[in-house]
């Protein structure tokens, strides 16, 4: 079955079937990560065990994901369609660690990056006349979590090529769950399932390329992502950018006209949330007894707060808006603090030192003014103004 909402590109017979013949020499110029799953093989874990399961399903997944690259790199050169086609893993041997743009990373991936950190990754990424394309394949059956993320990638897109049109390519095996729900900008290709054992057991045990030869190929229309021609994306002063604007109605604390722009609407998606200012501790404290908060999911040393500085985002749902808060507590991890405020509860978890949300809380600090410190009657009339929006 193939979805088609664009009338945008057709699956032809060989990705559909996953015909290897003209592309298998080239799987084994890949790099795998087999060798935990070799090494689980060799220690006769029962192959019914849940991480046995999802650590070979995560090595099927990388191989076919290359699978579909090949295959696509060939259907990108016969179609006439395809304007420019991305080049990535051994096609190309330019990699780059670069601090804002699209690249190829030392993992042989199409990733955009700001301040040294990975925005997105595209599984392939090509033109048409008038379209930029990216491409998403998977063999997870459930299709949820792949639909969330397309709304970054989209967005990301849409900032680094505003005069096209963004389409999605959404490659998956038969027996995939939600395929006729993906939003009209997706065409989905079902493929037959990837059930070669004798390739699998091969890349596992013996993925060796002396004896192969890579096939290459030179057309004009394959490029290399450092090429391509973009607005660059500034993610950093981006933010800060719509910390000034957001904060600009004194009156009101936060302009929620602003945010209801469309601009601002794509950027949530990229960011998932916007720093709106910073409370000290005890301020914060006020908003906990002013929500009646009775239950706290881990105590947290409130003389360690790093600056006495609790951050605060705002964040998008599907209903309305909700303020979190982060602080860094000094010699442990960033906190995240979610309210709620139906339950009375505040629930506080980890964030990862090395993911964009504790780079952003680094640099908002190192950003913000004390104009944007918020007092205990500003965070309630920000309350009070999510109420009715």
């Amino acid at each position: 079955m193939i979805k088609d909402n664009n009338n945008f590109l057709k699956i032809s017979y060989e990705i559909k079937n996953l015909v290897l013949d003209d592309i298998y020499n080239n799987l084994f110029f890949y790099n795998y990560h087999s060798r935990y799953l070799k090494k689980l093989q060799t220690t006769n874990m029962d192959q019914g065990d849940p991480h046995y399961i999802s650590t070979y399903c995560s090595f099927i997944g990388e191989v076919y994901e290359n699978i579909i690259y090949e295959l696509l790199l060939k259907y990108a050169i016969s179609n006439t369609d395809i304007t420019k086609f991305i080049l990535k893993g051994p096609h190309q041997n330019h990699y780059d660690n670069g601090k804002n743009g699209l690249m190829m990373d030392l993992n042989s991936q199409i990733v955009y990056k700001a301040g040294y950190k990975d925005v997105t990754e595209f599984d392939a990424l090509f033109f048409t006349e008038d379209s930029v394309c990216f491409v998403e394949s998977t063999i997870v059956k459930t299709t949820t979590s792949l639909r969330k993320r397309l709304r970054k990638k989209k967005a990301l897109l849409e900032v680094l090529f505003p005069k096209l049109k963004v389409k999605a390519l959404i490659i998956l095996t038969k027996g995939a769950l939600g395929i006729n729900v993906f939003p009209p900008y997706c065409t989905v290709w079902v493929t037959e399932p990837l059930d070669d054992k004798k390739l699998l057991n091969t890349l596992i045990y013996e993925n060796v390329n002396h004896d192969k030869r890579f096939i290459t190929y030179r057309e004009k229309k394959l490029i290399h992502a450092k090429d391509v021609r973009l607005f660059i994306f500034k993610y950093y002063d981006t933010l800060s950018w719509i910390l000034r604007n957001i904060r600009k109605n004194t009156i009101k604390v936060i302009d929620f006209d602003f945010l209801s722009t469309q601009k601002l609407t794509r950027y949530f998606e990229i960011y998932s949330k916007f720093y709106i200012g910073y409370c000290d501790i005890d301020n914060f404290i006020k908003v906990l007894n002013h929500h009646k908060i009775k239950e706290v999911s881990e105590d947290i040393p409130l003389d360690k707060i790093y600056k006495n500085q609790v951050m605060i985002t705002i964040e998008k749902t599907k209903e309305n808006y909700e303020l979190v808060y982060y602080m860094k507590v000094i010699g442990e991890k960033l906190k995240r603090l979610d309210l709620d405020l139906l339950e009375n509860k505040l629930s506080i978890s980890n964030k990862d030192p090395k993911g964009f949300t504790s780079a952003e809380v680094k640099y908002m600090q190192y950003l913000f003014e004390k104009s944007y410190k918020l007092n205990i009657d500003n965070i309630i009339k920000i309350y009070q103004s999510l109420i009715n929006h």
